[in-house]
């Protein structure tokens, strides 16, 4: 701010102090009948400075904290208007208080907050002051900020009466693309840098939010506990598992919990929205990580496959998948068995694929079963190594019967030899 050079000061002043007149007088010859903000060049344009120059300064008022005064706009710069409120007396109003900034020469009337002594600036505020509007603020400090302008870094908030920064990065907990929807907005934000001679606050949204979140939650977790069955939409599908809504709080059911057969994908279980029953298995990390399970409320069909179909029995089976070592076939609802490739045809082969493909079915027999592992081994072949078929008898029982058999007393014809095969079998 310019202010005469003390050369241009009276000197006449006597022992108490120069005569405030004499002083007045002289202050008001050295700026010419200028303003301040006229020699400072915040006027810009002729038209502007023409404005200035046409419009009388307000009558000498008592500006003070809290009072209400009336000022001439001075100049535009930056973020900031500067006011004329008489001879020496000047104040500032950030310009984002105004729907638009305010024409060079208007008269307006403006709320004084404090002084600035450094500055020698009345700091100002174009509508009544809210409650801690004027307070400095500290990191760590939670205000409410409203969105004026959108950036490609951020967001530009009104805090108060002051300017603040709102980085994309602190706008939510995830990344946000869009800004514009944001204009208009009174967000709950906290400071996270305050530079009062910079004049410079950078707030965040994130650290609100989070806050938030983990209060959610952790009066989420309060009401829940291990074997505890909920019922919730889901989230988000992973391929690793999926996230279900357990009402403020999610939890994952790990792949391995969505069914008792093998799934390589959740998404091919599930889909997003589904409604799940499921059962807390574990909770974890204060509440932030929660495991589910699916199965675990399912009826266990591996269980269910040993009562009905004990070794040696017969099913049909279809093939899921093969491998070099044999074919997997599903012989039930989520149960597999694993037909080896040297129990494919008699005499073995080369390759699996020789004999089997996927998505065909065929009639296995039930070879053994490991419980404890919960593994069904299959055969396409009998117990004696011979092929096993759907319609005829197998070629051990012919030969046995062709040679004879157990029963010599007659020869049986081809139709005995089947029927006899068929009620062994």
């Amino acid at each position: 701010m310019l202010t005469p050079n003390d050369d241009d000061l009276p000197s006449n002043a006597d022992e108490d102090g120069p005569d405030d007149d004499a002083l007045a007088r002289e202050i008001e010859e050295a700026l010419g009948g200028q303003s301040v903000a006229q020699l400072a060049g915040l006027a810009s344009g002729a038209d502007a400075a023409e404005a200035l120059d046409r419009a009388p300064l307000p009558p000498t008022q008592d500006v003070r904290e809290g009072a209400k005064a009336h000022a001439v706009v001075a100049g535009v710069s930056g973020d900031d208007v500067f006011l004329e409120f008489g001879l020496r007396q000047q104040g500032v109003v950030p310009r984002a208080q105004f729907a638009a900034a305010p024409e060079v020469g208007e008269t307006i009337e403006v709320h004084v907050v404090e002084h600035d002594a450094k500055e020698d600036l009345w700091i100002c505020a174009a509508r009544p002051q809210i409650r801690g509007a004027g307070e400095r603020l500290s990191v760590g400090d939670v205000v409410k900020g409203t969105v004026r302008q959108v950036n490609a870094g951020g967001l530009e908030l009104q805090v108060g009466l002051q300017s603040a920064f709102l980085p994309v990065s602190h706008i939510e907990l995830e990344r946000v693309e869009d800004l514009e929807p944001y204009l208009g907005r009174v967000l709950d934000v906290e400071v996270i840098e305050s530079d009062p001679e910079r004049r410079r606050l950078v707030v965040s949204r994130r650290g609100v939010l989070q806050r938030d979140r983990d209060e959610r939650r952790r009066g989420a977790v309060a009401g829940l506990s291990v074997g505890s069955r909920m019922t919730g939409p889901v989230t988000r599908v992973e391929t690793f598992g999926a996230f279900v809504d357990l009402g403020g709080v999610e939890g994952l059911v790990h792949v391995s919990e969505l069914a008792h057969r093998r799934v390589e994908r959740a998404a091919d279980v599930v889909q997003v929205g589904e409604i799940l029953e499921v059962e807390i298995v574990g909770i974890e990390e204060d509440g932030r990580r929660i495991r589910l399970s699916r199965r675990a409320l399912q009826q266990d069909p591996y269980s269910r496959f040993l009562t009905e179909h004990p070794v040696g029995s017969q099913v049909e089976g279809k093939v899921t998948r093969i491998a070099t070592y044999g074919a997997f076939l599903e012989v039930g609802e989520d149960v597999e068995g694993l037909a080896h490739i040297s129990q494919l045809a008699p005499g073995g082969v080369g390759s699996v694929k020789e004999v089997l493909k996927v998505g065909q079915t065929v009639n296995v027999r039930v070879a053994s079963i490991e419980p404890e592992r919960r593994r069904i081994g299959l055969s396409l072949l009998t117990e004696r190594g011979d092929r096993l078929t759907d319609d005829v008898a197998d070629d051990a029982t012919i030969r046995e019967y062709a040679k004879g058999g157990r029963d010599t007393d007659a020869e049986p014809t081809l139709g005995d030899l089947l029927r006899r095969a068929l009620e062994g079998k």
